[in-house]
């Protein structure tokens, strides 16, 4: 969408001198007439340039209202001599890319002010604030002091969508989460805890009640979680998915949808194979820094039958929503690849297996997304079936030799890939996809693009000296070709300047601070706070010694 022009004029009157024509009044955006404002509308002074939202930045999500600075770009003007008369700043509601209704407007007289305006300095036009979960774009123009001044064209729009209350469970405290299990419940959970091996495995939600804050969730659903290494039942630091809108084949009708503070899925990771309980809160932050696709994370206290069970890691379940925050269309197929499962035709399951209620395990990849009449999927997004699975996993097998790179780059981000690859090098995520398990992560299409993404998760055993052999195939035919081992390269070099900045020794230190007193108090972790302590101090001087050994590498 581009910018919306100044406001037209109004009333022309004679002038005298070198101008040709001065109107009083203005259009604003939404059509008001903007009383007493005089515009030169011809002659020698040339309006300014429109200014640029520095802050919030396009794109940003999660906006808390209370917490919202609006930033512009200094005044500048062609004319010498013109200096500051006053700013005009809006907020307008957004639909299909368009605004389509100013909420909030501003203006600034005091040049100094630009670099930081707020809600309460401005009016609501509509409703009395910012509306959670919805899109919003800020404008601004210029106003120059000439004798009969002039406005700057609107700037262009910096688009942001508001938070949804879920920033609560991922920003400073750590939250208690109470579960609560009938014996029937606790008996059919505990016979899935643990799968027979590393293989896919699917297990099912069974009635719990759900407390958080006070507030209960009668009859949401509750399975435990993890794989052949990280799987614990419920005698020992189990892991726990959560759906507070959990669709019980036992009642009938369709599920009211419930949330807390936005979140209707809540994933909670026992951490028994990272004994120093930061590994995943700092890659995640770091892959986030390089742009590439992932959930929040934060740590919570989780209690069963009104005991302790343990701290465990928060993190935001890969739904709908999370794919929101990350993709232009968020109807598009969402799949898991586990152990050993690259992306080739025969890991895939084929057509007769798109109706079966339930995927084969007898395939690596699981679909995340299934046919539901209570939550009919969106025509315009693809279909919940292995079917885009197969057509990626084909049009990769397609490729021929040499002709790898750029051509991928026509369906699959592969830049994100880049960066992505660049991270798990640096953190030695070798239980990732690039790593030779070829494990933990989601692969997603966007409509919107056409393109595919990996979602990186699982990053538990990170940071560690383990060896990583890289297999998985993206990689492999990257690094067959010079073009796509250069493009790696040099996404490697700014990755590591990007992980020194960002100074995660420092980050795993406060992550230390806040947590200790639930490392100790946690009756099930499965390694002593020495382990604690010692394995955060070795996880910092992994950080501190690894960028020098990745620039070596690279020479």
């Amino acid at each position: 969408m581009g910018p919306r022009r100044a406001a037209a004029p109004l009333v022309a009157l004679a002038a005298a001198g070198p101008w040709s024509a001065c109107v009083v009044g203005t259009v604003t955006q939404d059509g008001d007439k903007d009383e007493g404002e005089e515009r030169c509308t011809g002659g020698e002074n040339q309006p300014p340039m429109p200014p640029s939202i520095l802050s919030p930045a396009s794109g940003r999500l999660d906006v808390i209202p209370d917490d919202l600075v609006i930033r512009l770009s200094e005044f500048v003007d062609p004319d010498a001599g013109d200096e500051h008369r006053a700013t005009d700043v809006e907020i307008w509601r957004m639909a299909g890319g368009e605004q389509v209704l100013r909420v909030w407007s501003a203006r600034v007289e005091d040049p100094a002010h630009l670099g930081e305006v707020r809600l309460e300095d401005g009016t609501f036009m509509a409703g009395a604030g910012l509306e959670e979960w919805a899109d919003y774009a800020v404008v601004a123009r210029h106003r120059d002091s000439a004798d009969c001044s002039a406005w700057s064209d609107w700037s262009d729009p910096s688009a942001f969508r508001t938070d949804d209350g879920s920033t609560y469970w991922f920003g400073g405290d750590i939250r208690d989460v109470h579960i609560d299990l009938p014996q029937g419940s606790w008996d059919a959970i505990q016979a899935q805890a643990n799968p027979p091996g590393c293989v896919p495995y699917i297990r099912q939600y069974y009635p719990g009640n759900v407390t958080v804050d006070g507030q209960t969730y009668a009859g949401a659903g509750v399975r435990t979680k993890g794989g052949c290494g990280s799987s614990r039942d419920l005698n020992g630091k189990a892991s726990f998915k959560i759906n507070l809108s959990w669709d019980d084949p036992n009642v009938s009708g369709c599920p009211e949808t419930r949330r807390h503070a936005g979140l209707k899925r809540l994933t909670l990771n026992n951490q028994v194979q990272d004994r120093s309980f930061v590994h995943e809160r700092l890659a995640y932050h770091f892959y986030k820094l390089m742009g590439v696709p992932t959930p929040r994370a934060q740590h919570a206290r989780v209690f069963v039958n009104g005991q302790l069970w343990g701290l465990y890691l928060n993190l935001e379940s890969i739904d709908r929503r999370m794919l929101s925050r990350w993709f232009g269309n968020n109807q598009g197929m969402l799949y898991e690849g586990t152990y050993w499962c690259d992306l080739l035709p025969g890991n895939v399951p084929p057509p007769e297996m798109d109706e079966s209620p339930e995927d084969s395990t007898a395939y690596c990849f699981s679909r995340k997304f299934h046919p539901n009449t209570c939550e009919p999927p969106d025509p315009s997004g693809d279909p919940e079936t292995f079917a885009p699975l197969r057509e990626l996993a084909k049009a990769l097998d397609d490729m021929p030799e040499g002709s790898f790179y750029p051509e991928i780059e026509q369906f699959f981000a592969f830049d994100t890939f880049l960066s992505m690859w660049a991270v798990e090098e640096i953190i030695n995520h070798w239980d990732g996809y690039t790593g030779h398990i070829t494990n933990n992560y989601r692969v997603y299409h966007d409509p919107s693009t056409g393109k595919w993404t990996i979602i990186p998760t699982g990053l538990d055993q990170s940071f560690t000296d383990q060896g990583m052999q890289v297999t998985a195939l993206l990689a492999t035919r990257c690094m067959a070709e010079e073009d796509c081992r250069a493009a790696y390269r040099a996404r490697l070099a700014e990755a590591v300047d990007v992980f020194e900045q960002a100074d995660l020794a420092a980050m795993a230190a406060q992550i230390r601070d806040q947590i200790a007193p639930y490392v100790m108090e946690d009756p099930r972790k499965e390694g002593s706070y020495d382990q604690f302590v010692s394995g955060v101090n070795a996880t910092i001087n992994f950080i501190q010694a690894r960028p020098a050994q990745v620039r070596a590498s690279l020479q």
